[in-house]
């Protein structure tokens, strides 16, 4: 998602930098973005200069010192909070003093960051969606301790870059739209743990029952079952919802016989296959 990021910006004029640990994932990040706009200017939808300049807008790093120039940083490393609070910290050490820092977590909330920083009423939750070249929607999150103007920097620097941005007034799980997808997601996981229908045939319902452009069985293999999983898991301990258990029984289940989605080739499905086909829980 990072990298997307860094590209949904330079597509709209801003000069990035693209920073992380591993040159492998850097270039690979790189390689998708190249992909991405190859398809855009073969079907006519953008023009191979505004591509060429886009890409040339995007530096990678493997040092976080990258960001000393910035005025805006956007933390989208792995889902777990000590990480993020080392990126936050270190970011705090890099950056010029009235830069911003976002997290693009749909779990961890900028309260349980902010704290090693000297500037927590410049930080907030940018929870921009997957994938970020085509999701039109960015949730701004203000902590207890962001400040109005973070709020509206973080409005106007997402509409900058041609996202549709959105306010949540406080920090509360899932923020909006992921909580209102989990509780229809724990719905599913539990009709499915009590064996009322099967994956594909929940899938089919929700798709063309309330016209969902995936079902969520469909999602949660898009989204990666291991990262689901951490987010469900680290959600139920701290607010506990009727149906919990069931979601993480079976993502657990899955996730140990390496069945994490789309990325690993099989999940609920078989990827391997066209169309992918549901594959029995293992045991």
């Amino acid at each position: 998602m990072g990298a997307q990021i860094a590209l949904q910006a330079a597509l709209h004029g801003v000069d990035t930098a693209l920073v992380d640990v591993s040159q492998e994932q850097l270039q690979r990040g790189m390689a998708g973005n190249r992909q991405w706009l190859e398809r855009r200017v073969e079907k006519g939808k953008l023009d191979s200069e505004h591509a060429e300049q886009a890409s040339a807008r995007v530096r990678t790093s493997t040092d976080l010192a990258a960001a000393r120039d910035s005025d805006w940083a956007i933390e989208a490393v792995v889902e777990k909070e000590d990480v993020k609070r080392a990126v936050f910290a270190e970011l705090d050490q890099h950056l010029p003093p009235n830069a911003g820092i976002a997290t693009n977590s749909s779990n961890i909330v900028v309260s349980r960051l902010a704290e090693v920083t000297q500037r927590p009423e410049l930080c907030c939750n940018m929870h921009f969606f997957h994938p970020v070249l085509v999701m039109d929607l960015c949730e701004v999150v203000r902590g207890p301790k962001t400040s109005k103007q973070t709020v509206q920097r973080a409005l106007d620097w997402s509409r900058r870059i041609g996202r549709t941005a959105i306010v949540v007034e406080r920090e509360v799980d899932g923020f909006i739209v992921n909580r209102i997808l989990g509780a229809a997601s724990r719905e599913a996981f539990t009709l499915l743990a009590d064996q009322v229908a099967a994956v594909e045939d929940i899938d089919t319902a929700v798709r063309t029952g309330l016209n969902w452009p995936m079902g969520p069985f469909e999602l949660s293999d898009f989204s990666g079952l291991d990262t689901v999983l951490g987010v469900r898991r680290d959600r139920m301990e701290r607010e506990h919802q009727p149906g919990d258990e069931a979601t993480v029984a079976v993502l657990e289940r899955l996730v140990a016989a390496g069945r994490l989605g789309r990325k690993s080739g099989r999940g609920f499905y078989d990827y391997s296959e066209d169309p992918p086909a549901p594959l029995p829980l293992p045991d």
